[in-house]
């Protein structure tokens, strides 16, 4: 497939009016069976994730539909749905940005997490039951054919699905409200590094582990897991986004 270079218009920060700009390398939005919002949801966070759109980036509705050859309702509707992936910030009156990223809200952010899912990942052990079991083989074998396709909102949905099964096996509503509220704060975070295509394998093996300790039912192992899972994801973020260049940086390229 032939690649298109377009040049994308860019602030260094919400409160910078001064413009830059960036030259990326974007695929044409082409005939397919996908909406072509979801293209472009797909191309500008490809450009978010590369590093072309740092954060703190001012994302131009109109430039993007000029150079991406098409109407404002997709852009619009794209970068709503970037919103919800945490990779926008949509701020009325003043537009959308790239998301700036805070290494110390993410590490508090995981500290709570680690502690009720590692603790509901215990007290669900024991109650794991046969289709449980079943529904979590499941989840791993649809992780991995959303990897291979490179899909990964479908592995997200997986992910989502693999984890919420063992800890509503805890039978704690509570418990679960609060761990649901933290994982759609994280869903920010955890997007850029299930998009490091090299943790993929990894992120499954992870997976594997959890699904074998559940198996046991031994709940020390399982919570063990569970909270080695979450320490690596955490360290593969903040390795990936201290790597990553700031808008100002960029400007001064």
């Amino acid at each position: 497939m032939d690649l298109a270079v377009w040049s994308l218009s860019i602030s260094s920060s919400p409160d910078n009016s001064q413009q830059s700009r960036v030259v990326m390398t974007l695929q044409p939005i082409e005939g397919s069976k996908r909406t072509i919002a979801a293209m472009v949801q797909e191309r500008i966070r490809a450009a978010i994730l590369s590093g072309d759109l740092p954060a703190g980036s001012r994302l131009e509705q109109a430039r993007l539909a000029e150079e991406l050859n098409v109407s404002l309702v997709p852009v619009r509707e794209a970068l709503n749905k970037l919103e919800g992936e945490g990779f926008v910030q949509i701020i009325p009156r003043r537009g959308a940005f790239v998301t700036q990223t805070s290494i110390r809200d993410m590490e508090d952010l995981y500290f709570a997490r680690r502690i009720l899912e590692g603790e509901a990942a215990f007290h669900a052990a024991e109650h794991l039951t046969a289709s449980d079991l079943h529904t979590l083989e499941n989840s791993v074998e649809d992780m991995n054919r959303a990897l291979a396709k490179q899909d990964y909102p479908a592995f997200m949905e997986s992910n989502r699905h693999f984890h919420y099964t063992i800890y509503e096996a805890s039978g704690s509503h509570y418990l679960m409200d609060s761990i649901k509220l933290l994982w759609d704060l994280a869903e920010r975070y955890r997007y850029r590094y299930v998009f490091v295509r090299d943790h993929a394998e990894v992120t499954q093996a992870e997976h594997r582990i959890i699904l074998a300790a559940c198996r046991q039912r031994d709940a020390i192992k399982l919570r063990d897991a569970i909270i080695l899972h979450m320490n690596r994801t955490l360290e593969g973020i903040k390795g990936y986004l201290l790597e990553q260049p700031t808008a100002e940086q960029v400007k001064k390229r």
